[in-house]
């Protein structure tokens, strides 16, 4: 323990002494180590460590499928969801840490119940323990306050297909009698269950298929069958649905992080053993003084053991802000912060960060400064302090390994990049400049009638259109990229072709200019107008897919359709004109039938209803001559003129709602594509510093050479190429291994194939050009050397 605790203080002083290499040193670690450890982080809270639910492995997501109708899942209808039914906090086993739960029965009748997340309660009722009982006010109707869930309760997590933000308020579920005979629509309820001991994923994914089918064929009316007999069902881990669409991101970016912490510590070993070769012939005075090798290799571990622990101690910072950094993003789907924390076994990685560092940065330079033939090797180099033939090899080595980790990442970041440009070429089908958007709702309690939610949006329209800088103005109940209803529906005298489509369609009600606010080009017929409402004929508008899909031989313009099924259709409406293609959803989803119809067709009582107050929540949009966030302040005041008490929500441009829509690939992209630059220059550090020392080393050589006629192209050929061998020697290696590895990036790419052909070029002629950079430099340098000056240099 004596020889530890002094072998210790002369690491300090030795490293006392090396201020600049030891700052190096520390510095690289930290940042290195500090951003593997942050995301470790993130890995841990959200793929190692268990949900914040007891037993959380029994919990799956059930959802309801059409698959004639619909290629993604489903939420459940209320009959079909009441086949399944459970109690929210029963089911995730959470009882409130205030008062009560919901009861089965008494808080699903006339009285109005919430309970309240912990959070929403200590920032709007500053933690009162009395808020039990008392009455809090949402959409106007007064709530009685009956629990408050424990502190750090969350739900729904983020991730699931369907509601997937976490709520601040919890009322019951209770179905109206509508709703419960709704049989073949309102598909929109999330369902959570738990399975009972001993049942897999598996098995109630086919238990929930079975009942579902046996409910449909049960219960369904007899003009529904064809739809009973299409339903399905299925039942995927709540873990998967959390985490899922975000696990594959998340160990790529673990490993391409750990991939740069290698290429450092192999950077930092190339450093620390050109050090440990100057040190060569202190080792053999302290050898020849009886110090034995497994002392000397004890010394320097420790030495570099010191280093490394500083490193990733001042990397625990780093780690916190990256993980903060990644949680808060908004383009990844994660849970909240309170899942990402520096918990025991995030110090337990960054321990064995710091063994592992210290033992792969200081092992080798270690067993070389300590080796018994150390007087050889200062022969070997030439003069003292020059590394020798076997140093030059491991040095070699240690470079090339850089190299080819590097052309892995550079690999990885080209193409998430490439798949990022194809992105945002893609075209959404409208025109998001100068186009303001922003959403609010009319609660029943102040616009019980259709009549009521009709009078005040017509009004609004108005009143906005008259705006100065609008030059057109628009409401909806869904925007472009956020689709969300899909209906069933029927095509008079439908062909062959037509007969053989999957019968569902992305659905848009429209009120004002909508296609002129958005920008959205009309193909044939007429766009959607005032004159059409409730009074005339049924129209719709269609978009191109439907069209051709649907009439691939026909002038779609005055086709007739109707929602519904064959057998149960509702009234027939006249197609009016067909539009350009608009995205649905996400950039990278494939772009579905589509049909608008005039929300001035909507009836008073579809109009009045509040179950799903689809009618009442609109996406008011305006097309602006001037910046479109100036004209915000006018239109809040247009919606107070009518109604002081509304909200105004989610105002942004619909840029930036395109710009959200690629944010995943944009992150992706950003984040690894820097990561694969700091791999790059790494290794560009590591070539031109072994190169700088060696010609530094080797200027007598170099002076001979140069005295008996070596011109100086000669002496930057001999240098470049010394280096490009290592650099092509890891392109070797590096490409294989970067073919293979990015084929588990395949679900993260657009339009390209993990062996993108354009990306592999650009990354090569990339690794080749920084290479020869980094070559050139030291070999410049080399040739400033006056051969009388290095020949009487000893």
């Amino acid at each position: 323990m004596e020889n530890v605790w002094q072998d210790l203080r002369y690491a300090v002083r030795t490293i006392r002494h090396s201020p600049i290499f030891a700052a190096t040193v520390v510095f690289t670690l930290a940042l290195t180590s500090g951003a593997t450890t942050g995301i470790f982080t993130i890995v841990n809270g959200l793929l190692l460590r268990s949900m914040p639910y007891p037993e959380p492995d029994g919990l799956v997501m059930l959802y309801q499928g059409i698959p004639k109708a619909f290629a993604h899942p489903i939420g459940f209808s209320a009959p079909d969801f009441l086949a399944f039914e459970e109690r929210l906090f029963e089911t995730l086993r959470i009882s409130p840490a205030l008062g009560r739960s919901f009861t089965r029965d008494g808080d699903q009748g006339s009285r109005p119940v919430a309970i309240l997340t912990d959070a929403l309660w200590r920032r709007h009722f500053g933690s009162d323990p009395s808020i039990v009982g008392r009455a809090i006010v949402l959409d106007r109707l007064a709530y009685t306050v009956v629990g408050v869930m424990p502190r750090g309760f969350a739900f729904p997590n983020r991730g699931p297909i369907m509601n997937n933000l976490p709520a601040d308020v919890y009322v019951p579920i209770s179905f109206s009698e509508g709703e419960r005979s709704a049989f073949g629509s309102m598909y929109n309820n999330s369902v959570v269950a738990r399975l009972k001991r001993g049942v897999t994923p598996a098995q109630a994914d086919a238990e929930a298929r079975s009942i579902v089918r046996s409910a449909a064929t049960e219960l369904y009316p007899a003009t529904l069958k064809d739809l009973a007999g299409a339903l399905s069902a299925s039942a995927t881990p709540l873990r998967d649905e959390t985490v899922g669409r975000v696990s594959t991101l998340l160990y790529v970016l673990f490993g391409a992080i750990a991939v740069v912490l290698l290429i450092a510590c192999a950077d930092i070993a190339t450093l620390t053993l050109t050090r440990a070769v100057s040190r060569q012939r202190e080792m053999a005075v302290r050898a020849a003084l009886g110090a034995g090798r497994a002392r000397l290799i004890t010394q320097a571990l420790i030495e570099s053991a010191v280093l490394s622990t500083a490193g990733v101690l001042a990397g625990l910072l780093v780690a916190r802000s990256v993980a903060v950094i990644l949680a808060n993003t908004t383009s990844l789907s994660l849970p909240s912060l309170r899942e990402i924390r520096v918990d025991a076994p995030v110090l337990a990685f960054s321990a064995a960060l710091a063994v592992a560092t210290a033992l792969f940065c200081g092992l080798l330079p270690a067993f070389e400064a300590s080796r018994p033939d150390a007087g050889e090797a200062l022969k070997e180099g030439g003069r003292p302090g020059a590394p020798g033939r076997r140093q030059r090899r491991i040095l070699g080595a240690l470079i090339t390994v850089q190299f080819a980790l590097a052309m892995i990442l550079l690999a990885a970041g080209g193409l998430l990049v490439r798949s990022f440009a194809k992105l945002t070429a893609v075209d959404p089908g409208f025109q998001p400049e100068r186009v303001l958007t922003l959403g609010t709702s009319l609660p029943a309690t102040g616009y019980p009638r259709g009549a009521d939610v009709r009078a005040f949006y017509v009004r609004l329209m108005e009143r906005i259109e008259a705006l100065p800088g609008v030059t057109a103005a628009s409401g909806s109940t869904a925007l472009p990229l956020a689709i969300q209803e899909r209906r069933a529906f029927t095509i008079e005298n439908e062909s062959t072709i037509a007969r053989a489509l999957p019968h569902a369609v992305a659905h848009d009600w429209v009120l004002g200019r909508y296609f002129e606010t958005l920008g959205i080009a009309l193909r044939r017929g007429r766009y959607l107008s005032s004159q059409d409402h409730a009074a005339s004929e049924p129209v719709v508008v269609v978009n191109e897919t439907m069209a051709r899909r649907c009439w691939p031989d026909q002038e779609p313009v005055g086709q007739r359709l109707a929602w519904g099924g064959p057998a149960s259709h509702g009234r027939w409406m006249r197609v009016v004109g067909v539009v350009a293609d608009v995205k649905q959803g996400a950039l990278t989803s494939e772009t579905e039938v589509q049909t608008y119809q005039p929300w001035l067709q909507v009836d008073d009582e579809m109009l009045g209803e509040n179950v799903l107050g689809i009618f009442r929540g609109m996406k008011i949009s305006v097309r602006t001559a001037v910046t479109p966030l100036a004209v915000t302040p006018s239109l809040r005041d247009q919606i107070r003129a009518l109604d002081p008490a509304l909200p105004v929500t989610n105002v942004q441009t619909m840029q930036d709602v395109v710009d959200t829509s690629t944010g995943p690939q944009r992150f992706n992209a950003l984040l690894l594509g820097s990561f694969a630059l700091l791999a790059l220059l790494l290794a560009a550090l590591g070539v031109g510093g072994v190169l700088a020392t060696s010609v530094s080393r080797r200027r007598r050589e170099i002076g001979v050479r140069m005295a008996l006629g070596a011109q100086r192209g000669d002496v930057v050929g001999m240098v470049v190429r010394q280096g490009m061998w290592l650099a092509l020697a890891g392109l070797a290696i590096g490409l294989p291994a970067s073919i293979l590895l990015a084929r588990l990036m395949s679900s993260l790419l657009f339009e390209i194939t993990p062996r993108d052909p354009v990306t592999f070029a650009a990354v090569t002629t990339l690794l080749l050009g920084v290479a020869a950079l980094a070559c050139y430099l030291p070999a410049r340098r080399a040739t400033r050397i006056e051969p009388s000056v290095a020949l009487r240099q000893e």
